[in-house]
């Protein structure tokens, strides 16, 4: 009992230790670059000096700001069940995209989710340069289109083409088409480009993408962090941003997607060719983490009149299994619960459908927990009885131990013996603790980083399951992130998880049970600033224990 005891505790500990380690994100400060961009939105802004890209391209890569030309306030706006995007005239590049059923913060008047964070910096995304004509400036060129101002996309209807157009006199005409569906967050692009003069044109098309932290009401967001990550070859690989401000990264073909992400949202460029192109992420501002990521074409020409046609994909939306899989290419796996993905994958779909029938996340998430208890009750019962037979024994052990105090080993021989003789297994009681710690971990996974709960509310005081659990009191208690207010739910779990403590079997041995009681603090701690909806899952795995020890001393 003594060792399995101890063997309680540094487990706790050392998963403590382990979770700080591999859960808790980088709050350190990005380092600063010596030119960030500068944000005023009606002067040009300096450009930001390049870096040799060796044989990537001739020329450095394009990554001028949109400044406001004086063209006017022309734009078009696309109105999905899911998102209302706004293109601008200017490069025809995407000034605004609101998702329409994700707000920024919990609050009901909170404004919609903005997928375009650049926009108060100039870099808006899309923007399309030939490298070796950037004087022609397309990326800024005013763009014409034959389409309303205003599309309204609608489910079950076909969804209409929106094609802009701009030329250079007798030198170049470049027409971005954009394909949208009414169901979906993926946008197919086609890119057509014709040569309108009397000779070979010979260049690059580099498209640019610009990306930030999304916005998210001025709220701390460390716990939320963003990253640029990439997928090929069956792995994901996440960039690092001290790295890309040492050395220019290019990733070569191929490729099934690359994309700047959350928690919960992502930006999406997903290559439509096997070849063909390279792809040259890079940072411009350190400070506020702005990104450039170029789709760069492989060098080409077009005889007078000629014209080449360029496809790619967009997603631009929540991290949300079904709509990642309808972009296709495994953008599912931009949802990556690391080797939990394993549990935490169909812990999601099944929390999903239980969520149809309860219309609560907070009411799945107790339903869940009752399965997985189902589940482990076989193996839980089963240590239980261990525990009870170990206590009945504890003075036999206590006579073998005293006996052979002074011989360890024929000690170990005579206690293996006793164990033999009564059928007890001294760490069967470890066993269910062992094997809830992967599935635990998997649901603390799936709970931080599954949009479909993303201020999903339960009930009284909780209304978003992935925030910490806050009970509003007008003042801030040190070391608790989030929103103030005192963690009552986590506190329930420490008492429950107290209770469950003493109804279990002990040695009798003060020490042992010091340890043992120990633990429902350590957890409390370590869940203060846990997700409401794993402290919710814990509290009811607790209150279920309670239930099963009970009736296990009744019939014991």
């Amino acid at each position: 009992m003594e060792k399995r005891a101890l063997l309680a505790f540094v487990l706790s500990l050392l998963v403590l230790v382990f979770w700080q380690f591999f859960f808790t994100p980088d709050t350190k400060p990005p380092e600063k670059t010596p030119h960030p961009p500068s944000s005023a939105p009606e002067q040009e802004k300096a450009p930001v000096p390049d870096r040799p890209l060796g044989a990537v391209a001739s020329k450095p890569l394009p990554k001028d700001p949109l400044v406001q030309t004086g063209l006017g306030p022309e734009k078009w706006e696309v109105e999905s069940p899911l998102y209302i995007m706004q293109i601008l005239s200017p490069g025809a590049r995407i000034k605004s995209n609101q998702l329409r059923q994700y707000r920024q913060e919990v609050a009901k008047d909170s404004p919609p989710m903005e997928m375009v964070p650049t926009q108060a910096s100039g870099y808006l995304p899309f923007a399309v340069d030939l490298l070796q004509h950037q004087d022609w400036q397309l990326s800024t060129r005013p763009f014409k289109s034959q389409a309303p101002d205003r599309i309204a996309l609608k489910a079950g209807e076909p969804s209409p083409l929106l094609a802009f157009q701009t030329e250079v006199p007798d030198r170049i005409r470049l027409t971005k088409t954009f394909h949208f569906s009414p169901d979906s967050y993926v946008i197919d692009i086609e890119l057509q480009l014709q040569n309108l003069s009397h000779e070979k044109l010979t260049d690059q098309l580099g498209i640019s993408f610009y990306a930030q932290p999304f916005s998210t009401g001025g709220k701390d967001q460390s716990w939320n962090p963003s990253s640029l990550a990439y997928f090929e070859k069956g792995s994901t690989t996440t960039l690092d941003l001290k790295e890309m401000l040492k050395k220019e990264v290019v990733v070569k073909p191929p490729l099934d997607w690359i994309g700047y992400q959350d928690s919960y949202f992502i930006q999406a460029i997903i290559p439509l060719e096997k070849s063909g192109y390279q792809i040259v992420p890079r940072v411009l501002d350190a400070e506020s983490r702005l990104m450039q990521i170029v789709y760069l074409t492989d060098p080409f020409q077009l005889d007078s009149q000629e014209e080449k046609t360029f496809k790619l994909r967009l997603y631009i939306g929540p991290k949300e299994l079904g709509q990642l899989a309808k972009a296709e290419n495994r953008l599912q796996e931009a949802v990556d619960y690391g080797w939990f993905s394993i549990l935490a994958k169909p812990s999601l779909y099944l929390l999903n459908w239980l969520y149809k029938y309860t219309h609560n996340y907070g009411v799945a998430i107790i339903l869940l927990t009752i399965l997985i208890k189902i589940i482990f009750w076989p193996l839980t019962q089963k240590s239980y009885q261990s525990m009870q037979a170990m206590k009945k024994i504890q003075p036999k052990i206590a006579q073998v131990r005293e006996k052979f105090k002074d011989d360890r080993e024929k000690l170990n021989q005579e206690l293996m013996n006793l164990y033999r003789t009564y059928k007890v297994n001294p760490m069967g009681g470890c066993l269910p603790m062992l094997l809830q710690i992967p599935v635990f971990i998997a649901l603390y996974r799936m709970l931080y980083g599954s949009v479909e709960l993303r201020h999903q509310p339960f009930m009284l005081w909780i209304n978003d399951l992935t925030a910490p659990d806050r009970l509003d009191v007008g003042f801030r208690i040190p070391y608790l992130s989030g929103d103030p207010g005192l963690p009552i739910l986590t506190i329930l779990m420490g008492a429950t998880m107290f209770i469950q403590q003493k109804m279990t079997p002990s040695s009798g041995d003060p020490r042992q049970e010091q340890i043992m009681l120990l633990m429902p603090v350590v957890f409390t701690f370590f869940f203060l600033n846990f997700p409401s909806g794993l402290v919710l899952y814990w509290l009811i795995n607790n209150i279920l224990s309670i239930v099963q020890q009970y009736w296990i001393n009744r019939h014991a």
